[in-house]
């Protein structure tokens, strides 16, 4: 239930308990295998212990520079999500709802991903996971395209600097998907141009001299009206960002996919291989889940800054075109540079 003007909500009972539900989760393999005795070698993969392993791996894998570049882009596409009819609607389970559809869909694609050659017998997904990749990321750049608020040609200042802006995140953009000349390889001179196109036409869009009513019409994709196409399109989100993403593979995940992604493998190790990859995608989603749990609390907060929607707004927007490009260039991995301090896995 949407919270009322003036009124703080403070967690329930229940709120409470999922809070302490999600923190012991959390806590219990970084206490196991962070601080305690146990390491990669303590339990068998195909043993009872497997799954434990697999899910303290996955909790472990969040502070590694492979996970942690998805936080601010969830954080960001959470916050733009609360957004209906240009106003934060501080809604503790739509907000949630929109976190269990972001880790959902990251954790459906990376699973089906990783077994699909031991299950189907086929390389078909994986041979072809460039060409998918490609796809999203045109879906995605569309739908950030569709969801950048257009405030008419009354208010140039916004204008200016979101020019400004999109400028700054051209050359972020063209630096992580490695499109400027380097010593190693000539200026993607092509690359530069789409990127140039898509940052120009989300420009156009917000000072209101493009409309784009073919893809409206087409596409009829109106979250403040639907929040069950919201929940689809966070979905989306996050199965497209898992087509082009790669966890840091350590002992743990390395010798689960080698029982994943081989045909030859036995129908056991096969499915041994489906359940260690579900609980290894359970473990790297608590700590999403409790960051969602934690974001649609702070309700007292998302009225303070209700005068700043248009820019949540447009910033998730724009987060969307880019993790779009990204897919297109196939350099979502370039993110993980950005984060090479961080290495926390144990060993697992």
């Amino acid at each position: 239930m949407a919270t009322e003007p003036g009124v703080v909500r403070r967690p329930t009972a229940s709120r409470n308990l999922v809070y302490l539900l999600l923190a012991a989760l959390a806590l219990l393999p970084l206490l196991a295998f962070g601080l305690g005795p146990l390491t990669s070698d303590s339990f068998s993969l195909r043993g009872p212990g497997g799954p434990i392993l697999a899910f303290s791996a996955g909790v472990l894998s969040f502070v590694s520079p492979c996970v942690l570049p998805i936080v601010p882009i969830y954080i960001t596409h959470l916050s733009g999500a609360s957004i209906e009819n240009g106003k934060i609607v501080a809604d503790r389970r739509v907000t949630f709802a929109h976190a269990l559809a972001f880790v959902g869909g990251l954790s459906l694609v990376f699973i089906v991903l990783g077994t699909s050659a031991g299950l189907l017998g086929s390389y078909f997904l994986r041979d072809n996971q460039r060409d998918l990749e490609q796809i999203a990321g045109v879906f995605l750049i569309a739908m950030g395209l569709l969801m950048v608020p257009s405030y008419g040609r009354a208010s140039p200042m916004k204008a200016g600097l979101l020019l400004l802006g999109l400028t700054g995140f051209y050359f972020f953009l063209a630096n992580v998907a490695d499109l400027r000349a380097t010593a190693d390889h000539p200026a993607d001179r092509t690359g530069l141009l789409f990127l140039g196109a898509a940052m120009l036409l989300a420009w156009l869009r917000f000072a209101g001299y493009v409309q784009l009513p073919f893809l409206q019409r087409t596409w009829e994709i109106d979250v403040a009206k639907n929040r069950q196409v919201g929940y689809t399109r966070s979905a989306l989100i996050g199965g497209a960002f898992a087509l082009g993403w790669t966890p840091c593979v350590g002992p743990v995940l390395g010798s689960i996919l080698g029982l994943a992604l081989t045909t030859s493998a036995s129908t056991a190790d096969t499915f041994t291989a489906t359940y260690l990859l579900v609980a290894y995608s359970a473990g790297f989603s608590i700590p999403f889940l409790i960051t969602g749990l934690a974001l649609s609390d702070v309700t007292a907060f998302f009225r303070k800054i209700q005068r700043y929607t248009p820019i949540i707004e447009t910033a998730s927007a724009v987060m969307l075109i880019g993790l779009g490009l990204l897919l297109w260039y196939g350099r979502i991995t370039g993110l993980n540079e950005l984060f090479s301090f961080a290495d926390f896995n144990q060993g697992l």
